[in-house]
């Protein structure tokens, strides 16, 4: 019999209520692999078949370093909850969608001419390449340029991603 540890703060007693009497009712165990969950001390949180419930959406890749593979977040839904108990069983591992954003990396810092700049900043207001072009006196083609010299030193594939990536104020104060 496997164990899952369900590694959260022991001050969260209603929550640890919550976990134990969905899992009750909720038939997730592969017959052929039953599963004992315990709850432990979120400063316990190490190794495999951890599910550890974080307070808030912060960093967690100290959690990795120490082999944690579940990671959720203490007001996300409790079926995710559940679900991430049931996935470190059953596949080994599962993430809050809200935790992934900590993971990625931060966009690249760029080098940025002056006109590229303008060029972003416009972008990320939603301006088309012929009204950029009007409000920088210059050509359609020259938009086009700083907007692919843009796209290339973000490593984006198209503008959309790059306003996305780098969000609206941060293209802004660039």
């Amino acid at each position: 019999m496997r164990t899952i540890q369900v590694a959260l703060s022991l001050h969260s007693a209603l929550l640890a209520d919550q976990i134990f009497s969905r899992l009750a009712t909720t038939p997730w165990c592969h017959p052929a692999t039953p599963a004992d969950v315990t709850v432990v001390d979120a400063s316990l949180a190490t190794g495999p078949r951890t599910v550890a419930v974080l307070p808030r959406v912060g960093p967690v890749d100290h959690l990795l370093l120490m082999g944690v593979t579940g990671l959720v977040v203490a007001d996300d839904p409790l079926d995710d909850i559940v679900r991430a108990i049931h996935d470190v069983h059953r596949f080994g591992g599962w993430m809050s969608p809200r935790l992934v954003r900590s993971l990625l990396p931060d966009p690249p810092r760029a080098t940025l001419t002056a006109r590229e700049r303008e060029t972003l900043r416009l972008l990320a207001e939603g301006w088309e390449n012929a009204e950029i072009a009007a409000a920088m006196f210059i050509t359609v083609s020259a938009v086009k340029y700083h907007v692919s010299n843009l796209l290339r030193k973000f490593g984006c594939r198209d503008r959309t991603q790059l306003v996305s990536r780098l969000g609206r104020s941060a293209a802004i104060a660039s």
